[in-house]
């Protein structure tokens, strides 16, 4: 900052402090914990999103770490997501979906906590918990709803979960209910682990199941160009 000093009528240069950094406000790097390792195992993964759901700066933790994900990173917590969601994540945002993280704050606030969880349990997808709430008059769209569930516990699959009289196998209900945005993040570039860890199945079984829907979808869609 530069102001004219009164009596010598000469500029002078004030040194202006940073602004202060977030990461000091983080619980992970507050006292004991600061230097405190967390493993993949699920206890520790599990430890270290509880803390990170109570932490005050989780969307500035989660906003910085998605513009800077690496190899490193995509091992541990961070922003409150463990690596499958955040690549998840990814594959919403490349799909066009961008969540209002303030908006998800404010679900997993004490105000608003009680009927997410009592949503996650009532209904089938996260379009239906997000067309509830618009109902309750928070308009939030499904992915900013998929990272609330995250923030709060829940697994948050893309996949909706089959009424009771839906007799189908759950690999019968990706080939029908999702073989197009399966082959919209395909054509993205997308690979099968990513594509299975973004509807929120299984990584094994989901991976191959993937790959299945992709080469049916392929050979048809070779058929038709070819007739």
């Amino acid at each position: 900052m530069t102001i004219l000093n009164a009596e010598t009528r000469r500029s002078t240069t004030l040194a202006v402090p940073p602004a202060p950094d977030w990461k000091t406000r983080s619980v992970c790097r507050s006292g004991k914990l600061a230097n405190e390792f967390f493993s993949t195992a699920p206890a520790d993964k599990a430890k270290a999103r509880a803390l990170c759901a109570g932490c005050p700066v989780i969307v500035e933790c989660l906003t910085s770490q998605r513009a800077s994900d690496d190899a490193v990173y995509r091992w541990g917590v961070g922003g409150g997501l463990d690596p499958d969601q955040r690549r998840a994540l990814e594959l919403e945002e490349l799909l066009g979906y961008v969540p209002d993280l303030a908006a998800a704050c404010l679900l997993v606030s004490p105000r608003w906590l009680w009927r997410l969880r009592q949503l996650r349990a009532g209904c089938r997808s996260l379009e239906g918990i997000a067309a509830v709430l618009r109902r309750d008059g928070l308009v939030v769209d499904a992915v900013t709803v998929r990272v609330a569930v995250w923030w709060s516990g829940g697994a948050g699959p893309r996949v909706a979960r089959m009424s009771p009289c839906d007799t189908r196998s759950w690999r019968a209900q990706l080939r029908d209910d999702y073989t197009d945005v399966i082959m919209a993040l395909h054509e993205r570039g997308a690979r099968n682990t990513d594509i299975a860890a973004y509807l929120g199945i299984s990584m094994s079984n989901g991976k191959k199941a993937v790959g299945e829907i992709v080469r049916a979808a392929s050979a048809a869609a070779g058929m038709e160009l070819a007739a």
